[in-house]
């Protein structure tokens, strides 16, 4: 939890994410699958045994922890546990398969129940308890995709005892249903809706795509309305995140507005709800007044307060917040919010470009390799443009990027790790660059992550379940 906190406080510095004159190929099918496995193997060396369950293991969020075992998506086993199904599924690894066997039973042995008897992982969690990379909905959704990716009918079972348990502890709130004082993606109510709606959509139990659209409803009565900049009668949506009593107002996908608008614009084309929808749509057309444009690109601040900085990965930049308008394209045809993505991605390509300069020593500067704040992130983020665009360009810059990872992988044994980033030029990080993360959004689950995705680049759909806030696609028709 402490990684998560700390991102919130480095959002102003900003982070490079690949090498753009350096000479890099498309990495060959063999080379991403012998990374990837390197991987599994170097995961497998940080796994810790569950005391007293046979068997069981859970994961540190870095390399040579032994404490307490971190459960959540952000930092924890239910991260790994979801690289481990993906690497099963895509390669048909046994390795990955035996310890995503262990990592799930490890899972299920950490559980606890509240004073409700209801079952939960963050009981003791500072905040977030029911998010979906802090809390109880990303531990659901981990055994959703397990459900999903190998047929396992006690692994759905599971995530309807998360989904009833969150049920339980919601509470109504402007006639809706919320968990959280936060409304983001990340420790708030809209990641939980989306567990919600996936759940209900998998389970086919109402129950839950009832409460998805509640939740929905009440993130729509939280907005904050601002004034729009193209009809003053208008007033569009935006959403801000609390620290202590200060109100910041992060506008990009892991903490504000286009994570949020995100979510109400999945769960209303999939439920039929055509005022959640509009919210989602009008959040939308906040970002696009107040986007800036560079060049042929475009991009967000990264917080509206203070002197703006710019960044570009998931957390707060284009290759999270450009979900939203790929998303969007996909529901409603139109071609502008696909064009919005696309200058997105091109401000992308050019500040990877314009921030890769050599050090002091003449050597180029180690760039973020992680999901959440680098390069990770934008690997998986170019290979969906990739589907939606089929533009070469997009391709081989997400191959690039794949290359980049592979790159700097470090050999441990047989394993593969990843050094944690630091931002460039110096400053502080949400994990100690000196360390090797294991987690999904941080460490090398999540690299290896990336790289799956581009193992599957030339499929029309991947074949790669995570969490919810990463489709691009329309919902299917009813």
């Amino acid at each position: 939890m402490q990684t998560i906190l700390a991102s919130l406080f480095v959002l102003a510095l900003p982070l490079t994410l690949v090498a753009q004159d350096q000479p890099r190929v498309a990495p060959p099918a063999d080379s991403l699958r012998s990374t990837v496995r390197g991987a599994i193997a170097w995961l497998d060396k940080q796994a810790v045994p569950m005391p007293g369950v046979e068997g069981a293991v859970g994961f540190p969020t870095s390399e040579g922890q032994r404490g307490a075992m971190e459960t959540c998506v952000y930092g924890g086993s239910a991260g790994v546990l979801l690289f481990l199904e993906n690497a099963a599924a895509v390669l048909d690894d046994a390795k990955a398969r035996d310890l995503a066997d262990r990592t799930a039973k490890g899972l299920r042995s950490a559980r606890s129940v509240d004073s409700r008897e209801q079952v939960t992982w963050s009981e003791h969690a500072m905040m977030g308890k029911a998010g979906l990379y802090t809390g109880d909905a990303g531990v659901g959704q981990a055994f959703l995709v397990r459900h999903l990716l190998r047929r396992d009918d006690a692994a759905l079972a599971t995530a309807i005892d998360v989904g009833d348990a969150l049920l339980a502890r919601g509470r109504e709130e402007d006639g809706g249903i919320a968990w959280d004082q936060q409304a983001d993606l990340i420790f708030g109510n809209a990641g939980t809706a989306l567990f919600l709606l996936e759940l209900g959509q998998v389970s086919k139990q109402q129950r839950f795509l009832d409460a998805a659209r509640a939740a929905g409803h009440a993130l729509v009565a939280a907005a904050v309305r601002v004034p729009s900049k193209a009809d003053d009668k208008q007033k569009l949506p935006t959403w801000v995140f609390l620290m202590g009593s200060r109100q910041v107002h992060m506008p990009n996908f892991s903490h504000g507005t286009a994570g949020v608008a995100y979510a109400l614009v999945r769960i209303g084309a999939a439920l039929g709800d055509a005022q959640l929808l509009a919210a989602g749509k009008d959040g939308a057309q906040w970002l696009i007044e107040h986007a800036v444009v560079d060049g042929e690109g475009m991009k967000w601040a990264a917080a509206d307060q203070g002197q703006p900085r710019f960044m570009g990965g998931w957390c707060h930049g284009p290759v999270g917040t450009a979900r939203l308008f790929l998303l969007l394209h996909a529901v409603t045809g139109e071609a502008r919010y696909r064009d919005i993505a696309t200058k997105g991605a091109r401000f992308v390509v050019d500040y990877a470009a314009a921030a890769e300069k050599p050090a002091a020593d003449g050597k180029p500067p180690y760039v973020p390799p992680s999901y959440c704040c680098g390069v990770a992130g934008v690997v998986e983020f170019f290979c969906d443009l990739h589907r939606v665009t089929h533009a070469p360009e997009h391709a081989a810059f997400a191959k690039k990027a794949g290359q980049y990872l592979i790159d700097v992988a470090i050999a441990d044994g047989d394993g593969r790790k990843w050094k944690n980033g630091q931002s460039v030029p110096g400053g502080p990080v949400a994990a100690d660059s000196s360390g090797h993360n294991v987690d999904l959004m941080l460490g090398a689950a999540g690299e290896a992550l990336a790289l799956l995705q581009l193992l599957v680049i030339d499929r029309e759909v991947s074949p790669v379940r995570g969490l919810p806030d990463r489709s691009i696609a329309a919902p299917a028709a009813k």
